[in-house]
């Protein structure tokens, strides 16, 4: 009997880690901003990183650029929302590469905390993203 519920317990715990993530208000606010792809276009660049410093190598996995919005054809089929849900498992079919995966998800999870950016343009956006309570002084 203990073995029983205990392996439905496990199995209403599995079902409960496929809903949706609940986000937060300021994130929810950028949903209003703009709508399709361009939205997920901005967001894309805005997480991008500029190539750091001098190269030592031809290629340093540190220092390279990494350009997300090369990769915006993968999520043509993806809203806005459904990319600030993403995780990995969402991610993988995709065929990201491994750091511009790890990227991504890093700005999503700062979207879904409520970082907002604050709207520079030119080659340094990605310092753009202000934290929740620096966003909610401002506004």
């Amino acid at each position: 009997f203990f073995l029983a519920s205990l392996l439905s317990l496990l199995s209403q715990l599995r079902m409960l880690r496929r809903l949706p993530r609940p986000m937060l208000l300021p994130a929810r606010r950028m949903l209003c901003d703009t709508a399709g792809p361009s939205q997920i276009e901005d967001f894309l660049r805005r997480a991008s990183r500029p190539k750091m410093g001098k190269a030592k190598a031809k290629q340093s996995a540190g220092q390279r650029a990494i350009d997300l919005t090369k990769h915006l054809s993968k999520f043509e089929d993806m809203s806005y929302e459904q990319l600030l849900q993403a995780r990995k498992v969402d991610l993988d079919p995709l065929g990201l590469p491994c750091q511009d995966r790890k990227r991504l998800l890093r700005f999503v999870d700062k979207a879904r905390q409520g970082w907002l950016h604050d709207g520079r343009e030119g080659g340094k956006q990605w310092k753009g993203w202000v934290p929740p309570e620096h966003a909610r002084s401002s506004s």
